[in-house]
């Protein structure tokens, strides 16, 4: 067969296919992958292996290695500018750092993917990721859009995966809120997902998130129950993560039964075995490591002597063009800088006439504002004046009704008092002319009394009317 690319993509398929049921044989795959992809200089096929590696050690729980192989890869993709496996790696070292407690460096990842991921069909899976950070930061709102929308699109694409670990992580969020119904309808639902796609390692992961709910419960034999149905199945592969938190869980039932000391061999075991975990791995990480720095570093040689080339070869040309922009912008600025002088004195004229006119408008605003003052205080002198004239209106409407009626009742008055004297006097002198000559001189007298009473009322009267129409003169 021949060393090609197609053959290099045909061992990735193998070893991708190895990831379920057997780690181990697919980095062996992925190894050898590596070498051969460097020989034939094959970087997306280089970095597809370097991403299944890392797949590898992520399906044993080895995630510091599986982040190691996944930042090469990500430099691979970076070099041949292939956002779609590059999106894929960022979500994997998102995964990564989310595992190993740096959240927040996860979801920067998760958000790059995501950004990658506009069109693409795993963006679902990026979508659940994010939302499975926020369960494990306990921001259940947050989690529940983001899952909410991640299942969304799975289910427009019917990929079971997805929507399998959407319910998965839902039944996470309501053992949480103590929702223990809710949260098995969910668990169920993941379970026969995974049963039906052959994802044992999900599998054991959910069955341990079943015993756990059921030990929160209360219910320690169910809890396990399902503890050991996942450390059946952990049997069957080389995953020991979820072997040492199997142990963590036993140890953690134990107690809570009062069985210490099986409580105390599960917690040694526990301990042991994430102990021995790095220790065997970490030479051979080391060298496979090692190898691959050194490949990576003879291939940037050899790129930094090209472009150094490259570089030496367009510096001539770029100075020459340099040199040139250069002669044309100093004619461009010389024009520019005598149309901007000849504009500037232009505008300081124009700044001159403008600040006369100010002041003449200034001066004139000044003028109105005093002439608006003026006005001002003599529309209050008239509207003083107005109310002064028609108070003394009033005042004196009112003497004159007064006035009116006191005449009226003095000419009423002294009508009478005239009367009596007149009659007296009228009838005195019918009497004078038919009274003997002798009598004439008493008729006198009394006409000369009438007269008087006649002349005193008259005075009277006009007293009163002077004291009615001058009130002011008495006193």
């Amino acid at each position: 067969m021949a060393l090609d690319s197609n053959y290099v993509i045909k061992l990735n398929a193998l070893a991708s296919s190895y990831l379920k049921t057997n780690p181990a044989a697919s980095r062996h795959v992925s190894s050898y992958v590596i070498n051969l992809s460097t020989q034939i200089k094959y970087t997306r096929g280089y970095a597809r292996a370097l991403t299944l590696m890392g797949n590898s050690y992520w399906y044993e729980g080895i995630y510091e290695f599986a982040q190691n192989y996944y930042l090469l890869a990500a430099r691979q993709y970076l070099s041949i500018h292939d956002t779609f496996g590059l999106s894929g790696v960022y979500n994997n070292i998102g995964e990564v750092n989310k595992r190993l407690g740096e959240n927040e460096r996860a979801l920067e990842y998760l958000q790059r993917s995501l950004d990658m991921k506009r069109g693409d069909s795993t963006r679902a899976l990026t979508l659940y990721n994010i939302g499975e950070l926020y369960v494990t930061l306990r921001q259940y709102g947050k989690a529940e859009d983001y899952l909410n929308h991640s299942l969304t699109l799975a289910q427009a694409s019917k990929d079971v995966r997805v929507i399998a670990y959407c319910h998965w992580c839902f039944a996470r969020i309501n053992v949480e809120r103590k929702d223990f119904t809710k949260a098995f309808q969910e668990f169920q639902v993941a379970q026969d997902a995974w049963i039906a796609l052959g994802e044992t390692r999900s599998l054991i992961q959910t069955y341990q998130d079943m015993a756990r709910a059921r030990r929160l419960q209360g219910n320690l034999n169910d809890a396990l129950v399902y503890l050991n149905k996942a450390s059946a199945l952990s049997k069957t592969l080389q995953v020991p993560d979820l072997r040492i938190t199997a142990f963590l869980e036993y140890f953690r039932i134990d107690s809570t039964l009062g069985h210490y000391d099986r409580a105390l061999y599960f917690l040694t075991r526990h301990n042991a075995l994430k102990d021995s975990v790095y220790s065997l791995l970490k030479s051979e990480q080391v060298e496979r490591v090692q190898a691959i720095y050194e490949t990576e570093m003879r291939e940037r040689e050899n790129r930094e002597l090209r472009i150094e080339k490259e570089l030496k070869d367009t510096q001539l040309v770029e100075r020459e063009n340099l040199i040139a922009a250069v002669s044309i912008l100093l004619v461009i600025t010389a024009i520019f800088a005598i149309i901007l002088f000849r504009q500037r004195r232009k505008i300081l004229v124009a700044n001159a006439d403008l600040k006369e006119k100010n002041e003449e408008i200034h001066s004139q605003k000044n003028s109105i504002e005093l002439q608006a003052a003026s006005l001002l205080k003599l529309n209050e002198t008239l509207q003083e004046l107005n109310r002064s004239l028609e108070t003394r209106i009033d005042e004196r409407s009112r003497q004159l009704v007064v006035q009116n009626q006191k005449l009226a009742e003095y000419t009423f008055v002294n009508a009478h008092k005239l009367r009596a004297p007149v009659a007296s006097m009228l009838g005195l002198i019918s009497l004078i002319q038919q009274a003997d000559p002798q009598e004439h001189e008493i008729i006198l007298k009394h006409l000369k009394t009438c007269g008087d009473q006649l002349d005193c009322i008259i005075r009277e009267i006009s007293q009163n009317l002077e004291s009615t129409i001058h009130p002011e003169k008495q006193g």
